[in-house]
């Protein structure tokens, strides 16, 4: 009888065990299908489409997207090395199309007359006409005043006259650095250059040289 009564004590504890390892398998598969849920979810909430520079020409965020077939020409007919394509990131979608980045080059067409990422573009998705218009342009630049040091030196890279421009305390905004008195450019100086948005084309020229890092290049899409 004693032997029975352990045979059962222990057949009654396995089955005790039981439902308790099941519970905790339950709970760590749906915590796991609940992060990849929770993942998938982030991947397509930070799918940014269009908050990206594009080369000139670039078609609309959604048709951009699904006429580029990532060969890389334009980044490697880019004279200034503007061009790179985007890497690894969670928005997939865009992952290994191109971009403008500053830190590498600004675009010089606007100085150059340069359409060469367009012109070779095979599927279209880069567009020659649209890159050529008069009032084209690729993105805007902000400057942030409270890092600015005053040298002058997105004065002398801008290729466009008057996208640029430094406050004029006797008259109209400066527009070339030569003009500035000296009093004016001291590294402490209250006054700093600013962008005139209407003139300005987004090229990058300024963002590239600035050697403070404190010029940034914005997509259209997102300038209020």
């Amino acid at each position: 009888m004693k032997s029975k009564r352990v045979l059962t004590s222990s057949k009654t504890n396995q089955e005790t065990k039981v439902p308790g390892i099941s519970r905790r398998r339950f709970l760590r598969h749906g915590l796991q299908a609940g992060l990849a849920f929770g993942l998938v979810g982030t991947i397509h909430s930070l799918s940014r489409g269009g908050e990206y520079v594009r080369p000139p020409g670039a078609l609309p965020p959604k048709a951009f997207t699904s006429k580029c077939m990532r060969c890389s020409i334009c980044v490697e007919v880019c004279p200034s090395r503007a061009v790179r394509l985007l890497d690894l990131t969670w928005d997939l979608k865009n992952i290994s199309t191109p971009v403008i980045d500053p830190a590498f080059g600004g675009c010089i067409h606007w100085k150059e007359n340069c359409l060469r990422c367009a012109d070779s573009c095979p599927t279209g998705a880069l567009d020659l006409a649209a890159g050529t218009a008069a009032d084209y342009k690729i993105g805007r630049v902000w400057l942030k005043p409270e890092a600015c040091v005053n040298c002058m030196v997105c004065f002398e890279r801008c290729p466009v006259e008057g996208a640029i421009l430094f406050p004029n305390p006797d008259g109209a905004p400066f527009t070339r650095d030569i003009d500035i008195p000296t009093r004016l450019k001291l590294v402490n100086s209250p006054l700093k250059p600013y962008i005139n948005t209407n003139t300005c084309v987004g090229c990058g020229l300024c963002v590239h040289y600035c050697p403070q890092n404190c010029m940034y290049l914005e997509p259209l899409d997102h300038l209020t």
